[in-house]
């Protein structure tokens, strides 16, 4: 499961890369949502190497941790500086779907790829 976890990662940190350099068309789109996709498939990657538990904990997880970002938008508590720029100051309904999206990736990612990559432990709770 290690494997796929820092494959999930690379996986991430290449999305976010792409977003950061993609001058096309759809931009605000990409970087507004696609980018929310990334951030929370590379946190469910963490999570996964950091965390030895069930999938569905991850990912329950990681909602939550990307559910608490939205929320500190909202009543306007996020960070300032490089703070602020990584989990946005603007609240937006449209980043939960993206943010569940992001999950079920990371989920569907870990479900395929972990049993290929090596032994890994089944939910059994």
């Amino acid at each position: 499961m290690r494997r796929a976890m820092v494959l999930l990662g690379g996986v991430a940190l290449a999305v976010g890369a792409f977003v950061l350099f993609y001058r096309g068309p759809g931009q605000p789109f990409i970087r507004g949502y696609v980018s929310d996709v990334g951030a929370t498939m590379l946190v469910y990657a963490f999570l996964g190497l950091l965390w030895r538990t069930t999938a569905a904990r991850r990912a329950l997880a990681t909602a939550a941790i990307a559910a608490a970002v939205e929320f500190y938008q909202i009543v306007g508590m996020t960070p300032p500086g490089i703070g602020g720029v990584l989990v946005g100051a603007f609240p937006d309904p449209w980043d939960l779907v993206a943010y569940a999206i992001g999950v079920v990736a990371a989920l569907a990612w870990e479900r395929r790829l972990g049993p290929m990559l090596g032994s890994m432990p089944q939910d059994t709770k």
